[in-house]
């Protein structure tokens, strides 16, 4: 297996597609990518074609360097041979399910593990045990794949760490061996959080108000900032959002966007029960107002800078405990006051820098007097701003790369896996007399035969 002294060049490869309209996992390849390429040569990969139109804008508008290539719609093979230029490879955890040959080039591996995608998978599937039990049993042991493949792994939080160690040593890729490796298991697992743009956010044209019909320019926007998956729980914010506009005339909720950029991910239930809720309650296109597409990445600006204060809640599930939303780290991008529902290590940030409030699971009520206190009390709406300003300088994305900065200075390969097994008699043996000698083998033989016959 080629070792280096440090990595020159790396290739990320997602599946989601790089375009205007990009979910969480292209914008974190992109953008930990371009963070890197001051130093590296990078290669960001999706098997999706992109636009020569959308490479053109780019360029332009983040002044991408020699240094930064995007490659589309390359074939497996393509990728292979592409793959096999560079000297590590980032992959998130579902590429190896369509190019597992990338596991086995002998590059610098790092696997991204930031989204618990079992989590959402319990939630998305629970109306069908079929699609549950298969789903979960296949992306258990892709998830697995990857993990015993990877040189190198990361993850959004230290919360999420503890969930990865968890399962690195259930699956056996936490042994003594490991441990001599590097008993921090820094070397194994570090934290690279979601990140955000480097400098203020500018306007680049019109967002909701004044151009979306029924939010007026003087009118005060709640802002929901990405899509509407079924683990969240737009339903208790319709509710207190009705209810608020009763004594808040020009109240607005505005859900940023319904459907996945991802042509492969359909549209989730909660997004249609979302829409019904609202027409039940008479506050479609009225008080609550959704954007049936994805909105474009560099566009969502013009919506955050539009936004009074930024919203997301919840439900209590073990996705919530180890999830990271990222949505949120837009609203400090803005330094929008942030109501959200509590659970998860963001709403606890929130909570301790006074950048809004972290509600409880379905509590209408709190959400009601939640939105009036900032929008009613203007001081108490700038403190929260202030809150958010300074969470956003923890989260730039020349900060958040750091750990794989590191890695490809000094890369390295981990000890090779061997699954767990029972050891054999000779070896409890040879165990016990290190630890006592020939009489503790003699005092403990029979406990020994008993666990060998077992």
């Amino acid at each position: 297996m080629r070792t280096v002294d440090s990595c020159k060049s790396i290739i990320f490869v997602t599946l989601e597609p790089i375009a205007r309209q990009m979910a969480g996992p292209a914008i974190r390849a992109f953008e930990l990518g371009l963070a890197l390429s001051d130093e590296v040569s990078v290669t960001v990969f999706t098997p999706h074609k992109i636009p020569d139109d959308v490479l053109r804008e780019l360029k332009e508008r983040r002044n991408l360097p020699d240094t930064f290539q995007l490659k589309g719609g390359l074939s497996k093979s393509a990728l292979y041979k592409l793959a096999g230029e560079h000297d590590a490879i980032f992959i998130q955890a579902n590429v190896l399910k369509p190019y597992p040959g990338l596991a086995a080039m002998g590059k610098y591996l790092t696997v991204d593990l930031y989204d618990p995608y079992l989590f959402s998978i319990l939630v998305q599937y629970q109306n069908s045990d079929v699609a549950a039990n298969a789903s979960y049993r296949l992306m258990h042991k892709v998830l697995e794949q990857h993990m015993v493949a990877c040189d190198f792994s990361v993850c959004a939080s230290e919360r999420q760490r503890d969930y990865w160690l968890g399962r690195y040593c259930a699956l056996g890729r936490i042994n003594p061996d490991m441990y001599s490796f590097d008993p921090s298991m820094r070397k194994l697992i570090d934290v690279i959080p979601f990140g955000l743009q480097e400098g203020k956010p500018l306007r680049r044209g019109k967002g909701a108000k004044g151009n979306i019909e029924g939010i007026g320019v003087e009118d005060k926007l709640l802002l929901w900032g990405g899509g509407i998956w079924d683990w969240f729980d737009p339903l208790t914010v319709i509710r207190a959002a009705a209810r608020a506009s009763e004594s808040i005339a020009n109240l607005r909720l505005f859900f940023m966007g319904m459907k996945s950029p991802n042509p492969q991910v359909p549209l989730m239930d909660m997004a249609v029960k979302a829409k019904e809720l609202a027409k039940e309650l008479k506050v479609l296109n009225r008080i609550v107002f959704f954007h049936e597409e994805w909105t474009p990445y560099d566009d969502r600006v013009n919506f955050l800078l539009d936004a009074d204060i930024g919203v997301s809640a919840h439900f209590d599930l073990p996705e919530t405990r180890f999830s990271f939303r990222t949505r949120l780290l837009d609203y400090f991008w803005a330094n929008l006051p942030v109501l959200t529902t509590g659970g998860d290590q963001l709403a606890e940030l929130i909570e301790s820098h006074n950048a809004g409030r972290a509600l409880d699971y379905g509590d209408v009520d709190g959400w009601v007097r939640a939105i009036g206190e900032l929008l009613n009390d203007p001081k108490r709406a700038e403190q929260c701003r202030q809150g958010s300003r300074a969470l956003a300088e923890n989260f730039v994305w020349s900060n958040a790369a750091e750990p794989l900065r590191q890695f490809l200075r000094q890369p390295h390969h981990l000890p090779e896996y061997r699954k767990v097994t029972m050891p054999s008699f000779v070896e409890r043996a040879q165990a016990v007399y290190a630890r006592g000698g020939k009489d503790l083998v003699v005092k403990r033989s029979k406990q020994i035969i008993e666990d060998w016959i077992k």
